[in-house]
């Protein structure tokens, strides 16, 4: 897999994630997903794009994916805007 490409596609994972617990910290949500969140954006920093495979990648994007769409309800029953004005991933 692609060096540069790889970095991108975990960068862009991470920046939605960093997004959504800065959001996230300050709205009166309950602490343990905001901590859940900034460990998950730990444990992706640890990522070493050089090595990752393109299969691991898929899998990396797809949970992110299932993330984003399981928060979306949270925001949604919340009342919470939307973090981005356009659509970015």
């Amino acid at each position: 897999m692609d060096n540069n490409a790889a970095q991108i596609r975990v960068d862009s994972c991470l920046g939605v994630i960093r997004d959504i617990h800065t959001r996230l910290l300050k709205e009166d949500i309950n602490p343990r997903i905001v901590e859940q969140l900034q460990h998950l954006n730990d444990m992706l920093s640890l990522i070493d794009h050089k090595s990752v495979t393109e299969t691991e990648m898929t899998r990396i994007e797809r949970c992110c994916n299932q993330l984003l769409n399981e928060l979306g309800v949270l925001f949604t029953h919340r009342g919470i805007e939307s973090l981005y004005e356009i659509t970015v991933h």
